[in-house]
């Protein structure tokens, strides 16, 4: 719930990604280490980006919700392999808070 009770996120699966990639990443199986992710154990903040109304198509109302939220949890590494090409990949409100969160907040941000 945000701004006061106001609005109400309702979020839903649109695909797998998220689910394998944080395998891939936090994967633990104590009794077959060879299984386990780069971080095995790690701690997972999921948040959509995706509008799945929109087939997914990311918004930017849910990329500001994800940044706000990565800075009110804590989160060390945020990690989006998301997204399409981009005429101006290094401008817009997005890249601007993106920015903030790693230059202030000292999150680390990889993007693939």
């Amino acid at each position: 719930m945000y701004d006061d009770g106001d609005v109400v996120s309702m979020v839903t699966d649109a695909g797998s990604h998220g689910t394998h990639v944080a395998s891939i990443t936090a994967g633990c199986h104590r009794e077959q280490p060879e299984y386990d992710g780069v971080a095995p154990g790690a701690q997972i903040v999921a948040l959509k980006i995706g509008d799945t109304r929109l087939g997914s198509m990311e918004t930017l109302q849910g990329l500001q919700r994800a940044l706000r939220a990565v800075v009110d949890n804590g989160c060390d590494v945020i990690n989006m392999s998301y997204g399409e090409a981009s005429m101006w990949p290094d401008v817009g409100r997005f890249v601007e808070l993106a920015n903030d969160t790693v230059n202030e907040k000292g999150v680390v941000f990889v993007a693939r």
